[in-house]
């Protein structure tokens, strides 16, 4: 891995907890051993949503998902892995879609159409959807409103430094 970029922060911000969020980082071994890898965020049962995605005539398997999943307006939990972006991965990629949002939506007692899945790494590999679901029931004890850090450091592929910001209106 490069050094960290000369553009980093001397820290990470102070972000404050977010009613009705929770987040959490595991070392699920998705491409590397020791590393974590899956980041996991329970929002509170009644929480909406809305996004913006990708135009893209190919996008990842996460984000046609999430496409479908959009129009049903509500979120009870996001899954992010880093390692492998599940994009060119056609059948099998899905596959990694549905067994993680249907593991998460068992922790949660929602509709896995209230999963929303993110991945971010290696294009043209499938993530490895039993290291994923099996990590998930670890992860939830370990879910705080504080984790933004963490959060954002098990969602680095090539980044150099975790980002994080945060605005009040």
């Amino acid at each position: 891995m490069a050094g960290v970029s000369p553009l980093a922060p001397a820290r990470f911000p102070e972000l404050p907890p977010i009613p009705g969020v929770r987040l959490a980082a595991y070392a699920a071994g998705v491409r590397y051993q020791g590393r974590n890898d899956v980041m996991l965020a329970e929002l509170a049962p009644g929480s909406t949503v809305a996004g913006v995605l990708t135009r893209s005539q190919m996008p990842g398997q996460s984000v046609i998902w999430c496409r479908e999943c959009l129009p049903g307006g509500k979120v009870r939990a996001i899954v992010v892995n880093s390692g492998n972006a599940n994009v060119f991965t056609g059948r099998a990629g899905r596959q990694v879609v549905e067994a993680t949002a249907a593991a998460a939506a068992g922790l949660f007692g929602c509709d896995p159409k209230e999963v929303f899945i993110s991945s971010t790494g290696v294009i043209g590999e499938p993530p490895p959807a039993d290291r994923i679901s099996a990590a998930l029931p670890n992860v939830v004890p370990l879910l705080s409103a504080e984790a933004w850090e963490g959060a954002a450091r098990a969602i680095m592929t090539t980044d150099t430094f975790p980002k994080g910001a945060t605005a009040t209106a």
